[in-house]
């Protein structure tokens, strides 16, 4: 059952925070609402363009088309603008102007340009020079990693723990690192290879990479060994990944693809490129495949579990042979085993990866289930107020921290209610007794790749399907969740049957977009009235059967706690049709962090005395068999000399606990 703030409470977090963190903490919450979703279609793009006589090339995943802003009278092709076919969001590399449709479709029609159009464009051009301001300050005050002796790069590269060769200074040229030698810059450049972000690498805290300047709309890359520039280009999701291609002589250029992190506003800088191999997870480069247009990437198939160019090398084989024999993203006509023959071998080789994404707040649950697997749909099901919402709370949470981007879709809470109660499991403690740390647990979980519809209440089943296809599009979205089904419905006047045909749409259209787009699906569902006495079953889930006959997992709240004197709550794995594991995991909750995670056993501390009795025990010098004076002497001196330093620091560390106490 979620928890939220009393009276009291609110009047202490209103006290404590400025009138403008309000502000700040509403515009914290990731939400994706109707007017996100472009009402532009790639038809009414290409039309449009044509209408005023401008020549479109229509590219992988964009419109090329001139650019009215900075070219003016100007014949050059390098004044490009890029325009995104799914969402109509154009940017221009040269002069670094961008935003929605709506913007370059009023450049576009009118003559002469508004007055906010105008304010618009002069906002960001201040923003290209205050970044250039920045980028400059930078070089002033670093060095390029080619101009390091070969000593010092050793040095960096075991600070930063980066593969050393001889060749890999000049790969990383364009990285700067600090006086100090602790800090890398790796500039990110767009389409016209013009630095537009940079990402900032300090030694010993790899994992909070600060992002700097417009780093949404370019990647680092390096240049390509002896190949035309658009010819191939391999994309991996380390720098690590990165040298070690380059140390193999890998032909293209190599593109650091950040935790395989593919925003729509970079897709422009990949435009040019034949030919893209992808070398990662297949789980999240299978989405990168659909954004670049799968007739042109091919995939390296992990090999023996090896997954990454990173581990391929450490594994001594060739990377340059399993570049050239990399395989379709896609197969487009599977007809035989043959076509499939690489996927199952990759499967059988690669069984932990395949297992999915680990909850590490629920370890029993990994157990049955395995992980947490892309294209899946779960239903979750329980009594009322048995805290379905704040279980599927943590359990979407525990797999958000570990890099799974997550859109929940609350229907019957508040999207501030429900960030509320996934900030205190996050935080793990009480928010009104700790309201000190709020800005420090808000920046934090604001970190998280959480997302939130804006909707609320009953939804037509279109418009939420829109709205989470877009979420999927301009996000990389790994898992759904829908709280609950029942009140995304609503109470209408139709007839049961009508409402049922309704929720069985619901179930068909999440369970084709599971499987579609590779994501994962969450619904929440409530039960039928059943008996308190009785067990809940998969029979027992509101509505057909449509629900858990569609669905690969079914997890059950089991609420014994009204019904028994020493009742308990657990969750049961009702169906998996993954390995077919099911079974049970206890469920204990914690009021103070709002969880469900399994306690850690506390270890009991040991008796002082009966340590001191022990103590003396193990360094008596006095012989249980006394019976031969000499064997006693010898023993006792035995004794005296190996332990008495020994024992005399032992009993004076218990003495001093026990004076302590």
């Amino acid at each position: 059952m979620l928890h939220s703030f009393n009276r009291l409470q609110y009047r202490a977090l209103k006290l404590f925070l400025r009138p403008c963190d309000y502000k700040i903490i509403k515009q914290a919450i990731h939400n994706v609402g109707l007017n996100d979703i472009p009402k532009v279609t790639a038809t009414d793009i290409k039309k449009l363009i044509r209408q005023k006589g401008l020549a479109v090339q229509d590219g992988y995943t964009s419109f090329t088309t001139k650019c009215t802003i900075c070219s003016g009278n100007e014949k050059s092709s390098e004044n490009k603008v890029y325009i995104n076919k799914t969402t109509g969001y154009f940017t221009c590399p040269k002069c670094n102007i961008h935003g929605d449709w709506n913007i370059l479709e009023r450049i576009i029609k009118k003559v002469k340009m508004e007055a906010s159009i105008k304010d618009y464009i002069q906002k960001i051009q201040q923003d290209n020079q205050e970044f250039e301001k920045d980028w400059q300050n930078i070089l002033d005050k670093t060095t390029s990693l080619s101009k390091t002796t070969e000593k010092e790069a050793l040095e960096i590269f075991r600070l930063f723990e980066f593969p050393y060769h001889p060749e890999a200074c000049k790969v990383l040229s364009d990285v700067r690192i600090s006086m100090e030698h602790n800090i890398l810059y790796f500039p990110l450049k767009n389409a016209s290879d013009k630095v537009i972000g940079y990402r900032k690498i300090e030694a010993g805290r790899e994992e909070e990479a600060e992002n700097h300047g417009h780093h949404t709309a370019g990647l680092f890359w390096c240049k390509a060994h002896k190949v035309g520039h658009n010819a191939q280009a391999v994309l991996v999701p380390s720098v690590h990944d990165v040298l070690h291609l380059a140390a193999h002589k890998i032909p293209g250029s190599l593109v650091w693809l950040n935790n395989c992190n593919l925003p729509p506003v970079v897709l422009p800088t990949l435009e040019g490129y034949q030919k893209l191999c992808l070398w990662g997870d297949w789980d999240n480069m299978r989405a990168v495949a659909e954004k670049l247009g799968e007739e042109r990437c091919r995939f390296v198939r992990p090999t023996d579990g090896l997954v990454t160019a990173s581990e391929t090398a450490a594994a001594n084989l060739s990377l340059k042979a399993l570049v050239s024999e990399a395989k379709p993203a896609a197969h487009r006509s599977i007809t035989t085993f043959s076509a499939l023959r690489d996927d199952v071998y990759a499967e059988l080789t690669n069984i932990d990866k395949v297992r999915g994404v680990k909850w590490r707040r629920f370890p029993a649950l990994t157990r049955l289930l395995g992980g947490h697997r892309r294209g899946e749909l779960t239903v979750l099901t329980g009594p009322t107020g048995c805290g379905k919402t704040t279980l599927c709370a943590e359990m979407s949470l525990d797999l958000a921290q570990q890099g799974v981007n997550t859109l929940w879709g609350s229907f019957e809470i508040r999207n501030s209610r429900l960030a509320r109660t996934m900030l205190q499991q996050f935080a793990g403690v009480p928010l009104e007794h700790n309201l000190h740390d709020f800005h420090k647990y808000a920046d934090d979980f604001q970190k998280l790749p959480i997302y939130y519809l804006a909707f609320h209440g009953q939804q037509p089943i279109k418009v939420v399907m829109e709205a989470v296809e877009h979420a999927r599009y301009m996000h990389d979205i790994a898992h759904v969740v829908v709280d609950n089904v029942q009140f995304m419905l609503g109470v209408a006047e139709d007839r049961d049957g009508d409402r049922y045909l309704r929720q069985d749409a619901v179930v068909a259209a999440f369970r084709t977009f599971a499987t579609a787009r590779h994501c994962h699906v969450t619904l929440v569902m409530h039960p039928r009235k059943e008996r308190e006495s009785e067990d809940l079953s998969t029979s027992s889930i509101f509505g057909s059967a449509k629900a858990s006959q569609e669905a690969d997992n079914v997890l059950i709240i089991q609420d014994k706690r009204l019904t028994a004197v020493r009742g308990k709550k657990y969750l049961q794995v009702a169906k998996n049709r993954y390995s077919g594991d099911l079974g049970i995991v206890p469920l204990d909750f914690e009021k103070d962090s709002l969880s469900y995670q399994s306690k850690k056993k506390k270890t009991k501390q040991d008796d002082p005395d009966k340590l001191l009795d022990q103590c003396f025990e193990e360094y008596s010098i006095e012989d249980q068999d006394a019976s031969d004076p000499t064997v006693k002497k010898n023993m006792q001196s035995a004794k005296l000399r190996n332990n008495k330093e020994n024992a005399t620091s032992y009993l004076s560390d218990i003495l001093n606990s026990n004076r302590t106490r």
